[in-house]
């Protein structure tokens, strides 16, 4: 993972954290000046909002401090989003990591939230993807930024597909399920029904389940029914890190 937290309480915790689901914390940086990134969540009915404090570490990650060891590492797959762009350290850092390194595989999981984007790191994240992931509101979103109108699912991604050529295409829906958009077909795979008790983190666990099997796999219809039961799953329990039981660590293993 590369970030930035602040040198502050929070920041000690969020490495512990890390260290607790052991995620590579390497190329994670420290911040003497600004915070460790916070967000107050509010949820009804389950559903999350959020409230995104500006001016954190996170804004301001460095290409200069990133070591040796990033440079001269191969890495598979890239996965960014779009909240790391609303500042332009980050955002620089993020282009020069894209224009430094190649990777057998992009993924842009766009994740909107409020006032942390805008039309230009979209659509250049788009060019610089090869995987996209979004959700049914954000395409009318981009449709609206790319063709001046908002579009069906199934004419955004055919013309998003023209415009940039991705390999696979997800528009998330919810207890629906997704839409994939491979080989210019269509696909819809079915969700999990569940009793949402706390949907944060479900669309992260979504991505990372799905990138994790279609990198395995090659597979983006069997990556995706894998992903709905995990997002599903978190989005049946509180808090965006449940513990997996054994049915949805061996979904993983299959």
């Amino acid at each position: 993972m590369i970030s930035r937290l602040g040198s502050d309480d929070l920041g000690k915790v969020a490495l512990e954290k890390l260290e607790e689901v052991r995620v590579d914390h390497t190329l994670v940086q420290t911040d003497d000046l600004y915070p460790t990134g916070t967000v107050d969540v509010f949820l009804e009915d389950g559903q999350p909002s959020y409230t995104i404090h500006p001016h954190v570490a996170y804004d301001f990650i460095d290409f200069q401090q990133l070591p040796d060891a990033f440079h001269s590492t191969e890495y598979d797959i890239f996965y960014f989003g779009t909240l790391a762009q609303r500042e332009r350290k980050s955002r620089d850092t993020l282009y020069k990591i894209q224009e430094e390194k190649s990777f057998q595989s992009r993924f842009y999981d766009v994740n909107f939230r409020k006032d942390c984007y805008s039309k230009e790191t979209v659509l250049k994240s788009l060019n610089n993807s090869d995987v996209l992931k979004l959700n049914d509101e954000e395409v009318e979103v981009i449709s609206e930024y790319m063709y001046g109108r908002i579009l069906s699912i199934d004419d955004f991604v055919k013309a998003c597909y023209d415009s940039y050529g991705h390999k696979v295409i997800i528009v998330t829906a919810g207890g629906e399920g997704c839409y994939v958009y491979t080989d210019q077909e269509m696909h819809k795979v079915e969700g999990r029904t569940v009793t949402v008790a706390d949907a944060v983190g479900a669309g992260d666990s979504f991505s990372a389940a799905f990138m994790y099997k279609y990198f395995h796999s090659g597979d983006p219809i069997q990556s995706a029914f894998v992903g709905n039961q995990i997002g599903g799953f978190v989005a049946s329990q509180h808090g965006a890190i449940p513990p997996y039981p054994d049915e949805i660590r061996e979904l993983l293993r299959g």
